[in-house]
């Protein structure tokens, strides 16, 4: 049992096999569009395994300020951080699209660890690895002025969660909005909304403006790779 190397959202994810031993273990799950999958704060009594869908993920400051994280999609796992450390949730989980998960609580991931300490290794080797990709992520989404920080998100997203479409185009199938954009690089909506619309007047983006529902799509993912190189 091993993980593989990255799932949708960037994180690293479980093998065929162990990944469908979990899923064998739990209940199946379904969440509309903004329904809370985990809640920040909850006790940590279960693991979630996404099978479809998307969820959002976000954490709240002392003052109530919510903060967008990431995107995670299909062969993702949620809230095995507080299965291992046995702490309250550190974030919030909500459907960004119908979602079906399978659900497993601690009791019975408990038994099926300690009877096959391979899958207990290969889980905790997945939980690091995931760390350390969140812990990069955030470095870079840290790194230089703002379009550039921007265009990383993009070119993330676009390699992640993208659809092709025609030439070179690729959508980005995440409601990946302004003020998310504005939370994973640090600045103000406004200033993302004038930088999106620099790189739109460049023909590398397509704000998605007019369509519903309103999807980013960049136009020239090798022309915002250079822009991005050049201000490296």
């Amino acid at each position: 049992m091993s993980i593989q190397e990255l799932g949708s959202g960037g994180a690293p994810v479980l093998d065929a096999d162990l990944w469908a031993a979990l899923c064998g273990l739990g209940h199946v799950a379904e969440y509309g569009t903004g329904e809370i999958l985990l809640f920040q704060g909850s006790a940590s009594e279960s693991m979630l395994l996404l099978e479809s869908g998307l969820a959002a993920i976000s954490a709240a400051d002392p003052a109530g300020t919510e903060l967008f994280l990431a995107f995670r999609g299909p062969g993702s796992l949620l809230g095995e951080f507080g299965y291992l450390d046995r702490r309250p949730r550190s974030a919030m989980v909500r459907a960004a699209a119908p979602t079906l998960c399978r659900v497993v609580s601690r009791a019975v991931l408990d038994r099926f660890l300690l009877a096959d300490p391979r899958a207990g290794q290969a889980l905790s080797a997945a939980v690091v690895a995931k760390m350390r990709a969140v812990t990069d992520r955030r470095v870079r989404y840290a790194q230089g002025r703002i379009g550039t920080r921007i265009a990383q998100v993009l070119l993330d997203h676009a390699d992640e969660f993208g659809v092709p479409g025609p030439g070179a185009e690729v959508l980005l199938d995440v409601p990946l909005s302004q003020s998310r954009l504005a939370d994973l690089v640090g600045a103000r909506t406004r200033i993302v909304g004038l930088e999106l619309a620099r790189l739109q007047d460049a023909g590398l983006v397509d704000t998605g403006y007019r369509s519903r529902p309103r999807r980013l799509r960049v136009l020239d993912p090798a022309g915002l790779a250079s822009r991005l190189a050049d201000t490296a």
